[in-house]
């Protein structure tokens, strides 16, 4: 707040604007990756895979129903007078962009706890998979109402690009970890070899 108390008050309103059209492409392109692929190289798999259908099930309808209702309110509550009026596409974009929760501090304090490993598991896939469900209902809320199409089409388009983009995404994500599964278990049987030759030689 006290620092966009200060921005506000030097009036630097057109370069917040477009350091932040930026900074998204960045940071869905180059920052967000990384902290994905990584948590989930880094989480047990077996626990992971015991519990997909939760994990999904929260994931996408916990989401869902956190950006419809957040939107709801948002949007009603500006009709009422009592907060700042939204359209239903500014309602829908807002809700959509807090709706994905990130139990960091709940997961640490699993961790502390030694708490139940499914637990853990359906809380951290949950939070891996609502960030990327959040940040493409995003993008397809705001490209609603471009090129004067109905309601209708908007809402059929989206559901197809954002079936497209789920189904794409995990097809590259699974190509590209095979890849690089396959590249590791050549080094590693590699490395193997040649330490096996080196205590050959020795002896």
């Amino acid at each position: 707040m006290l620092a966009g108390a200060i921005f506000k008050l030097m009036n630097v309103i057109y370069f917040l604007t477009n350091l932040t059209a930026h900074f998204s492409g960045l940071f869905v392109l180059l920052l967000l990756p990384p902290i994905i692929f990584e948590s989930g190289y880094n989480m047990n798999k077996k626990y992971f895979l015991k519990n997909a259908g939760t994990i999904l099930m929260y994931s996408f309808l916990g989401t869902f129903i956190a950006m419809f209702s957040s939107s709801f309110m948002f949007w009603a509550a500006g009709k009422m007078q009592i907060a700042k009026p939204f359209n239903w596409q500014e309602a829908f974009a807002f809700g959509a962009l807090i709706s994905a929760t990130d139990p960091v501090s709940v997961l640490a304090c699993f961790k502390e706890m030694d708490a139940d490993v499914d637990l853990y598991a359906v809380m951290f896939g949950e939070s891996i998979f609502n960030d990327a469900i959040a940040i493409v209902m995003y993008n397809i809320v705001m490209t609603f109402g471009d090129g004067g199409k109905s309601v209708g089409t908007d809402i059929s388009q989206g559901v197809c690009e954002f079936l497209l983009i789920f189904v794409g995404s995990l097809f590259i994500g699974c190509i590209f970890a095979l890849l690089i599964a396959f590249v590791l278990k050549r080094n590693s049987s590699a490395m193997i070899d040649e330490s096996w030759g080196h205590g050959l030689n020795y002896r």
